[in-house]
């Protein structure tokens, strides 16, 4: 059963763009918020905020203990989604799950609210997937009562998927599309994400359970890129690129690159469909999500 009387909050990955957003709608709802960040971090999202800054890496169990003191729940929302040097899928991802939860109980948490992805599964192929599922059987195993949120693709003002794909979109008059253009997604607003991830916070229906996230509407990739064309009011070909024929592309940048454009996992994840039931978070939470053409109001006036 949630605690209707929420003493603490402790926020991972506060200053990423789930965070940040998130933080932001709880302080407004005068909910009570500490943030976990790294000590080299830059949180500057989070100035002139009325939280609590807590420095620690859940990569290090010894530094988790002050954060997770005098908490109750925790939003785990801190993981990585490309692999670079030492911070790898299974440190971060699962490793860092398993060191916060440990802590958690340590301290007495209660409530432990995680952030998957639709996707993830025990498939090695996939190794991004595969460590939000093994994330996902950790916080499962854990005692605590949890909540885990599976989320379609999150778009907002401040994301890296609709704002890159409008970059292109205004800076070429020819568009890549890679692959089919077939593969569905069923986007969400970041908007209607925090307000799901608030709304757990004194449900009860939402204790020990899977949620999925998305969108009221499944889009291909072809149709998700027509949109943002259409709301930036241009005239733009699309050309379909063979995955068969970026592979090797993808692997010389992997290795001339420190930080390439796309990776192989990421090229493998570009053919997995994103989606679930229309009405998942409706079925749950009681409204319905915005649909992507109505939530991009700011796309017009993207300048950088």
């Amino acid at each position: 059963m949630v605690n209707n009387l929420i003493k603490l909050i402790l926020i991972t990955g506060s200053t990423g763009f789930i965070g940040r957003n998130l933080v932001k709608k709880l302080v407004s709802q005068k909910k009570p918020v500490r943030c976990l960040v790294r000590p080299t971090s830059h949180f500057q999202p989070l100035t002139n905020l009325n939280v609590e800054i807590s420095y620690g890496d859940i990569t290090k169990p010894a530094t988790l203990a002050k954060p997770t003191k005098n908490v109750d729940t925790v939003i785990h929302l801190a993981a990585i989604i490309r692999q670079e040097g030492k911070a790898t899928f299974e440190l971060v991802n699962r490793l860092g799950t398993k060191n916060l939860i440990t802590a958690a109980k340590q301290a007495g948490v209660k409530r432990f609210i995680y952030m998957s992805n639709l996707g993830a599964e025990p498939n090695p192929d996939y190794p991004f997937l595969h460590s939000k599922w093994l994330a996902e059987e950790e916080v499962k195993g854990s005692g605590l009562d949890y909540t885990i949120f599976r989320s379609s693709i999150i778009y907002g003002e401040d994301d890296n998927f609709t704002n890159l794909l409008a970059k292109i979109v205004k800076q070429t008059p020819i568009v890549p599309i890679i692959g089919s253009g077939k593969t569905r997604f069923q986007l969400i607003s970041i908007d209607d994400v925090t307000q799901c991830l608030s709304l757990s916070l004194t449900e009860d229906k939402t204790v020990n359970r899977t949620i999925f996230l998305g969108g009221p509407e499944h889009l291909s990739y072809d149709q998700i890129v027509d949109i943002i064309i259409q709301k930036l009011k241009l005239k733009r070909l699309k050309i379909h690129i063979p995955v068969i024929a970026l592979t090797p592309i993808v692997w010389m940048m992997e290795r001339l690159m420190s930080n390439p454009l796309l990776t192989s996992p990421e090229l493998a994840m570009l053919n997995v469909g994103n989606i679930t039931r229309l009405d998942a978070v409706e079925s749950v939470f009681s409204f319905t999500p915005k649909r992507f053409s109505e939530g991009l109001p700011w796309l017009p006036w993207l300048t950088h």
